[in-house]
């Protein structure tokens, strides 16, 4: 059974296998003439460079669109991403629900352009969702740095609907930490940005827990 996986915390989360693409568009016959409006489009709209990473709205468009392939209800309940080098990365996850077949998947989105849908669609618990409309994950870094937060060798990103000691009343975050905001106890305390307004919230305390529906 795939559930989204509890907690704020998805450390080691690793780049999956897989994918749903399809095969290679057919060949235009060799004397057909040049297009030259589809140069013009390739120009001016080029796909996001691999090594260059991508922020967690570059492709979001695209992760919700194969999302609603997959179920029309679809709606977004978490962003993720792991042992990135700073707001842009290779690749990132984004984890989608149907409250009409209480089932979840995950769209991977890569930094080739690429979208796939590699979670299995099956049962789950619901989560409250997401906000579509969340501030990009550059500007929950420079939020996050700015309070104190320290990369240490890689981030974490996560964007959930969170419980936490720290918090108050459960709230969306967007969550960053990494091997530094560890402790000896085994508590990594993120640090939690409001995806609405781009702002600090808290230090987390490390004991919170993503939000069920009910």
């Amino acid at each position: 059974m795939t559930r989204l996986i509890p907690g704020a915390l998805l450390v080691g989360m690793a780049l999956t296998a897989g994918g749903c693409g399809g095969p290679p568009p057919p060949q235009a016959p060799a004397t057909a003439p040049p297009d030259p409006g589809a140069s013009a489009a390739a120009d001016t709209a080029p796909a996001p460079a691999a090594d260059a990473g991508i922020t967690a709205r570059t492709l979001l468009d695209a992760a919700i669109a194969a999302a609603r392939q997959w179920q029309a209800d679809a709606e977004l309940a978490g962003v993720s991403t792991s042992l990135a080098d700073g707001p842009s990365h290779a690749f990132w996850f984004y984890d989608f629900q149907s409250p009409s077949t209480g089932s979840c998947t995950r769209i991977r989105a890569l930094a080739s352009g690429r979208t796939d849908n590699v979670g299995p669609g099956e049962s789950c618990i619901l989560m409250k969702p997401v906000p579509a409309a969340f501030v990009d994950s550059p500007v929950a870094w420079d939020a996050a740095r700015a309070a104190g937060f320290t990369p240490g060798e890689s981030v974490q990103f996560g964007l959930r609907f969170q419980r936490d000691e720290a918090l108050g009343e459960p709230r969306a975050c967007w969550v960053l930490w990494s091997d530094d905001d560890g402790d000896d106890a085994g508590l990594i305390r993120g640090w939690c940005v409001d995806p609405a307004t781009g702002t600090f919230v808290a230090r987390l305390s490390g004991k919170g827990r993503i939000e069920p529906l009910q």
